[in-house]
């Protein structure tokens, strides 16, 4: 940059820092008030000046003022916990959906997964949990989205994945150090035009780091009068980072109907009413400046500026933004209980040193004994014995008026209500319970009030993820080079490797780079993704942690085991013991599934590989039988018409001997082929039903269809064989009774004499 452009941008980033500091100066003390208060600083410090008693008074001889109770009895952090953790143990889980031009499910997949894995990646440092409790606090909080690179340690990188970069998330430590456009209207500020994020240095901390910045420069910019306050001082400079959008104009013109180009000026119309449109494409450009010096500066590759706001409760007040957390609305409750509690105690205490009445003339010669009679423990109070109008006073009695404790009670008790008033946090959400609530059902009504009264706070940390998701989901594709290696995590927390713009396919977990030319022949096992192409949008959906779901689903599949047939107990108990979270569960898990059936073991990648190879030999040993199933039925139905046809030719005994005997020869030959027949397709059935596993079901019910009709037909076939030579026997021995029922009835009538001619 010329000098020009670098005091351009220098008198810019004054005047703009000059406009945040002035239009938000309000809402920040507030803020830094709230944090303050939650600390513990909650009393003024005038009485807290009072209470604390001192040893000098403005009467002489007077005794020094006694120190007096100034408790803080916190009532505001626990419902700040509560809000705070209910978004820790919350999940928070971004889903990428594809909106078209070119954009498919599968693509959408890999986002959702890479953006759980910065999400992961991102808990060491929870800046999102963060943002949150600080939004919860003082009515808003930050986070950023940055980009670093994957391999901080090079050694046995490719050199063509040295500067590989991914996304993370960042934790901005103090919401107070960030000073963004005061004309953004929008929650997540996605209209803002510039930001600050302050940071104050010691100057020797400042030129180890900057060694050639021009520090006599910086101090006479000081002394001149005309630096903004907060850039320097005596022991410490302020540097800023300063993001700013600047916009390039686009013209774009429909010079065929549905026909947009980008033009650099207007064409003649061609016939029909031309179409133009305006587009300012937004750059996005980042410095690291002090008052008077550039001393970074870069570009930005997303379309806006990458800090997102979580906010508390969002009010407009005469056109400006107000926030606030739970605090400050509760901050006079808090007080209210401070100086009731101190009150009570002080009250208590005082109990047992009633003050003492007596004449001023009876204590006059002894007033400094009196003054400390409540203080020091005195063997003997002495008195002087006076008379009044001729009548003995009595001596000296301490006031024995019973201190107001039942209305310290009751006042305890209105600032208690009046904490859970101001909070929207009730009893059952704390942990106190009436004892006259037996409903289980009502309790949990109440602590659905609770929830419903402090939804808004995870529902902006929803709003704020989106918005991220949306931003991570555009910087994405422009950050990731073809064939980088991307890590992505599943919705059970399982990390998986993926390449993006390259073949490849997965073997032993890893994901391997495939020639283009073989990617053709293994289409379906060879993966493709191609994250700059399409549109996607990003939702998030508030549910419960993985580790509350894990528990959870232990529990459950605890109770159902017990129903289970026992083979349906040996799938779920390695379930039930992979999700319990003692030590060795996962080892005892897995070592459970490696003694289960082949048919109900999980099969990796390349064990499915081989099943479907397997498969398709299978099919190809049932077009091979199937010939051969053809030729039996053909040969049995052969033998059932040479049955019939000598059992017609059969008349005589020894021809249905021989009828028979050929008709069992053949129905012999038919039964033992049949047989045979169906052992080969029941031993290929139980050799398949072994190898192929539980993925392969649709197509093992197929192949068992299939066996299972042969079978039927093999066993109709032997049915009907037997049925035939029972008929062929049935009939035989039919013509044998009536051959030899033919023979008696001949012998008979041979035995029989001759009939008696007539006489003559």
């Amino acid at each position: 940059m010329t000098n020009a452009e670098t005091e351009a941008v220098l008198k810019e980033a004054r005047e703009r820092w000059n406009a945040c500091d002035e239009a938000e100066q309000n809402q920040r003390e507030r803020i830094l008030k709230a944090k303050q208060f939650r600390i513990g600083d909650q009393w003024p410090t005038a009485i807290k000046l009072s209470r604390a008693g001192s040893v000098e008074t403005t009467k002489p001889g007077a005794p020094p003022l006694p120190e007096r109770p100034c408790l803080t009895i916190d009532r505001l952090s626990q419902p700040c916990r509560q809000v705070s953790n209910s978004i820790k143990t919350a999940n928070f889980a971004i889903d990428v959906l594809p909106t078209g031009f070119g954009a498919d499910t599968e693509t959408a997949k890999i986002f959702k997964g890479y953006l759980r894995y910065v999400q992961n990646q991102a808990r060491a440092e929870s800046p999102i949990e963060w943002a949150a409790d600080q939004a919860i606090e003082g009515g808003i909080g930050w986070f950023r989205i940055q980009t670093e690179y994957c391999y901080t340690n090079t050694d046995g990188v490719p050199p063509e994945a040295i500067g590989d970069q991914t996304l993370t998330l960042g934790r901005v430590f103090n919401n107070l150090s960030i000073y963004a456009d005061p004309w953004a209207v929008k929650p997540t500020k996605r209209d803002m035009r510039f930001l600050f994020v302050t940071e104050d240095l010691a100057r020797e901390e400042f030129m180890r780091r900057w060694p050639d910045a021009d520090t006599v420069g910086l101090d006479d910019f000081a002394a001149s009068g005309d630096c903004p306050k907060g850039w320097v001082g005596d022991d410490t400079i302020r540097i800023a980072e300063y993001w700013r959008i600047t916009y390039r104009p686009e013209r774009w013109a429909e010079l065929r109907p549905g026909e947009w180009s980008r033009v650099t000026e207007l064409p003649k119309s061609n016939g029909h009413q031309m179409r133009t449109r305006l587009i300012q494409r937004p750059l996005v450009n980042g410095f690291k400046i002090t008052a008077s010096e550039i001393l970074e500066q870069w570009d930005w590759a997303g379309s806006a500026i990458p800090f997102i706001p979580i906010l508390g409760e969002e009010f407009n007040i005469e056109g400006k933004q107000h926030v606030r957390g739970i605090i400050e609305p509760g901050m006079d409750a808090q007080k209210m209980v401070n100086y009731t509690y101190s009150g009570a105690v002080e009250i208590f205490a005082l109990g047992s040193k009633a003050q003492y009445i007596a004449a001023d003339d009876q204590i006059a010669e002894y007033k400094n004994i009196w003054q400390t009679a409540n203080i020091f423990n005195y063997s003997y109070l002495p008195y002087k014995p006076i008379q009044v109008g001729g009548t003995l006073l009595a001596a000296p009695q301490r006031d024995v008026t019973e201190a107001p404790i039942q209305a310290a009670a009751l006042l305890l008790q209105v600032s208690e209500e009046a904490i859970k008033a101001t909070t929207g946090i009730y009893d059952p959400s704390l942990g106190n319970v009436n004892p006259q609530m037996t409903s289980g059902r009502m309790v949990s009504q109440l602590q659905g009030q609770t929830d419903l009264g402090s939804s808004n706070y995870p529902d902006n940390v929803k709003r704020a993820l989106i918005y991220a998701g949306e931003l991570m989901v555009e910087i994405a594709p422009k950050i990731t080079r073809v064939g980088q290696l991307l890590h992505i995590i599943g919705e059970d927390d399982i990390p998986e490797e993926v390449i993006v713009g390259q073949y490849f396919q997965m073997q032993q977990g890893r994901a391997v780079p495939v020639d283009p030319h073989v990617a053709d022949v293994q289409r379906g096992v060879v993966k493709f993704y191609d994250l700059t192409t399409g549109k996607y949008g990003v939702t998030v959906a508030i549910g419960k942690s993985f580790t509350t779901k894990r528990e959870e689903g232990a529990a459950a599949i605890g109770q159902i085991i017990p129903a289970l047939a026992p083979e349906q107990q040996m799938i779920a108990v390695p379930e039930y013991i992979e999700n319990l979270s003692f030590p060795g569960a996962h080892a005892m898990a897995e070592k459970l599934r490696r003694v289960l059936p082949p048919q109900l073991q999980d099969q990796t990648p390349d064990q499915q590989q081989n099943l479907v190879l397997q498969l398709q030999q299978a099919q190809a040993m049932i077009q091979q039988l199937q010939p051969l199933a053809n030729r039996n039925q053909v040969d049995l139905q052969r033998a059932q018409i040479s049955a019939q046809a000598a059992l017609q030719r059969g008349a005589s005994a020894d021809a249905a001997s021989l009828q028979r005997t050929e008709i069992t020869a053949a129905a012999s030959m038919a039964n033992a082929q049949a047989k045979v027949d169906a052992e080969n397709f029941r031993s290929f059935a139980d050799a398949l039903e072994a190898s192929l596993s539980k993925k392969l079901d649709l197509h093992m019910q197929a192949i068992q269809t299939a066996l299972d009709h042969s079978h039927e037909m093999s066993v109709a076939r032997q049915q009907q064989a037997h049925d035939v030579q029972q008929m062929a026997l049935d009939h035989a021995q039919t013509l044998q009774q009536q051959a030899h029922q033919g023979q008696i009835d001949q012998q008979v009538a041979a035995a029989q004499p001759a009939p008696q001619g007539p006489a003559s």
